[in-house]
């Protein structure tokens, strides 16, 4: 059978189960694992799929979010394993940049005991935990509309805000990581506001579970970069490392757990 064959044959088993997997197709077609794959990075290449973990899926399932109320209680267990890594990185005296993410709002209650530190935030939710639970750090939280349904604060406000910073270490997550390395989220707004702590970091900590590799969302704000590091739990897919090694050889860090 020829490359374009099964490619279309692919596609036809796609729109009947709506995925398929890696090792389904190896063994449908009398190839290897490693030639599946392949297909399925050219299919994706050319707009035809969307690679998942050990498989795919058809390019319009794109990411979507829930609300923040539901979010929040989603996994609660492993986002509390990676904001525990993620707080382990914070410093007295540092400075550091939150966006209004459920992981990444997980960090607080770790924060506590520090007296000399300074968060920057786009979060509602954020702001009003440390309010709550930490008074000893000093707070600023960044200008704009509050979308009520994700509880952030959004709009070229909040992105001049944050565009005028440096700050010692920058703390966010991707609703989707592609196989590529694309940061995306459903919300256009929400993606000036992550570019931009994206840039405005000496350290940049990437907080994302297994679940969110190998997909995309509406709007990119970023590419994962080698002096970025991110932070998971364990059952990250050796595919996604495999398509990070270039990145993994010259820096980047992935740490789970």
């Amino acid at each position: 059978m020829f490359i374009e064959e099964r490619h279309e044959k692919i596609l036809e088993i796609l729109k009947y189960k709506k995925r398929v997997e890696v090792q389904e197709l190896s063994e449908l077609f009398k190839v290897s694992e490693d030639t599946i794959r392949r297909d399925l990075r050219i299919m994706e290449q050319n707009g035809k799929v969307h690679r998942t973990y050990g498989g795919a899926i058809l390019p319009e399932k794109v990411n979507s979010y829930k609300d923040f109320t539901v979010r929040e209680k989603i996994k609660t267990d492993v986002k509390e394993s990676i904001a525990a890594i993620a707080a382990s990185f914070i410093q007295e005296h540092d400075t550091i940049l939150l966006d209004g993410s459920t992981t990444v709002a997980k960090i607080i209650p770790l924060l506590s005991n520090f007296k000399d530190l300074t968060v920057i935030t786009n979060s509602i939710a954020i702001s009003h935990d440390i309010v709550i639970h930490c008074p000893n750090i000093k707070l600023y939280i960044t200008g704009g509309l509050v979308k009520n349904d994700v509880a952030n604060v959004i709009g070229i406000e909040g992105v001049n805000d944050i565009e005028k910073l440096y700050v010692d270490k920058v703390f966010l997550t991707a609703l989707s990581i592609s196989h590529s390395g694309e940061l995306t989220t459903p919300i256009i707004e929400e993606a000036y506001i992550k570019e931009a702590m994206l840039k405005a970091g000496r350290e940049i900590y990437i907080l994302a579970d297994s679940s969110k590799f190998g997909q995309k969302s509406l709007a990119e704000f970023g590419k994962i970069k080698s002096e970025y590091t991110i932070i998971t739990d364990d059952k990250l897919p050796d595919e996604i490392q495999h398509d990070l090694k270039d990145l993994i050889n010259r820096g980047l860090k992935i740490i789970s757990k």
